[in-house]
């Protein structure tokens, strides 16, 4: 396994009821690269599970947590937006999955293709129900709003 960088202990990272651990390079990369852009140390809340402690949480038996490719995450002294948006800046969670929840963290993971949610209550909804799109992404939302109203 790859060396872990100092702030991201295996303690954080390995499964909370056994102490395993399995993680995907992509994830740790990704983990590092959206803690230089907080500026800060981030708190894993979850991330390896063993299919055991998965099954416990009620979590997809063939999730990401599972395989080692996703993480829960909190930074202090961020809302749940800036956290959105600070994500959205990693290339490997931009492409991946970004879940936002009421609990105040991000689920983030390296899967192939972009997908979004949002729990609230335990019901999954749709991420804008937590979060807004980022700003910046607006023009380029109304762009194509318009071109398609031209037809």
């Amino acid at each position: 396994m790859a060396e872990l960088q100092k702030q991201l202990s295996r303690t954080q990272l390995a499964c909370s009821c056994c102490g395993d651990l399995k993680i995907d390079q992509r994830l740790l990369t990704a983990l590092e690269t959206l803690q230089r852009l907080a500026g800060k140390v981030l708190e894993v809340e979850d991330a390896y599970r063993c299919p055991a402690h998965n099954q416990e949480v009620d979590g997809i038996s063939d999730g990401e947590h599972t395989e080692g490719t996703a993480a829960h995450v909190r930074i202090p002294g961020m809302t749940l937006q800036q956290m959105y948006e600070l994500a959205l800046r990693v290339p490997e969670f931009a492409n991946g999955g970004i879940g936002a929840y009421d609990g105040g963290f991000l689920h983030v993971d390296v899967r192939q293709g972009s997908s979004r949610w949002a729990q609230v209550r335990g019901q999954y909804v749709g991420i804008q129900h937590l979060v807004n799109e980022p700003v910046s992404a607006a023009p380029h939302r109304k762009a194509v709003h318009a071109a398609t109203a031209a037809l």
